[in-house]
């Protein structure tokens, strides 16, 4: 039953995008693998030269973004999502060579205004930025109108919508082969510490961890564990003691 509300709920909610906006040019944001922005129609395209013709690419097919096309394969590197009160906002970023954009091409920004009749689904008002000099991107959807900073295009992202802006997830497979979109995380990396008489030593038996794809690892150095019987002057010691215990033995027997 509740899943039938949910359905219809989508349903309803995707009649009315469709209603009110202009299919291929309407974008949402669900979750941190669930999303869409605008980006300009032919590849290699100019961003801000394409502000009144951008479409809507997703990560993923959506009933909320009809007619969106997907995202270009590792063209998203990194999307980082929040939400606060009233609005909700894909921070991060990508690999403009993806998708052909030119390493000189600063960015612009796509709001309600250009392109005339884009939106973004279930909110009044949105704002999205992508600069392929700097390789991030940004999308904020809001309520209000006054929480999407639209009169701000040339500070760029950074001061349109802060956010996370790091490239710590790694690169996002198109779901041109799925019906759903994941991180992959970065190659194995290891953080050296420097040495410490005060640092405790690892027991020998201690199984070290493995580097994985899906974690990452962390490797602590805190030098060599000397073996006891490494030291010279340590094996000399233990021998004389051992030579004057048997003296003593071979003494106590003549006795006898």
């Amino acid at each position: 039953m509740l899943f039938n509300i949910a359905t219809l709920a989508i349903l309803a909610l995707a009649t009315t995008v469709s209603a009110n906006g202009k299919p291929g040019q309407i974008v949402q944001i669900t979750s941190a693998t669930n999303w869409c922005m605008m980006m300009p129609p032919v590849r290699g395209g100019d961003i801000a030269q394409n502000e009144d013709r951008a479409v809507a690419f997703c990560t993923q097919d959506s009933p909320l973004a009809p007619k969106a096309r997907l995202f270009p394969d590792g063209f998203i590197r990194a999307a980082h999502f929040a939400q606060g009160d009233g609005y909700v906002q894909i921070t991060g970023k990508i690999d403009h060579t993806k998708y052909g954009l030119s390493d000189n091409d600063q960015g612009g920004q796509y709001d309600l205004k250009a392109p005339v009749g884009s939106f973004c689904a279930g909110y009044s008002s949105y704002v999205n930025l992508i600069e392929p000099h700097a390789d991030i991107f940004c999308i904020r959807c809001c309520k209000n109108k006054k929480d999407c900073n639209t009169g701000k295009s040339t500070y760029g992202c950074k001061v349109v919508v802060p956010g996370d802006y790091s490239d710590s997830t790694g690169p996002v497979p198109s779901s041109s082969s799925s019906s759903s979109s994941s991180f992959s995380v970065p190659a194995t990396s290891t953080h050296v510490l420097p040495v410490s008489s005060s640092t405790p030593v690892a027991s020998p038996l201690t199984s070290p961890i493995a580097p994985t794809s899906s974690a990452l690892v962390v490797t602590t150095t805190t030098g060599p564990v000397t073996s006891p019987t490494s030291n010279p002057n340590a094996a000399v010691a233990n021998s004389a003691s051992l030579l004057s215990v048997a003296a003593i033995g071979v003494a106590a027997l003549l006795a006898l």
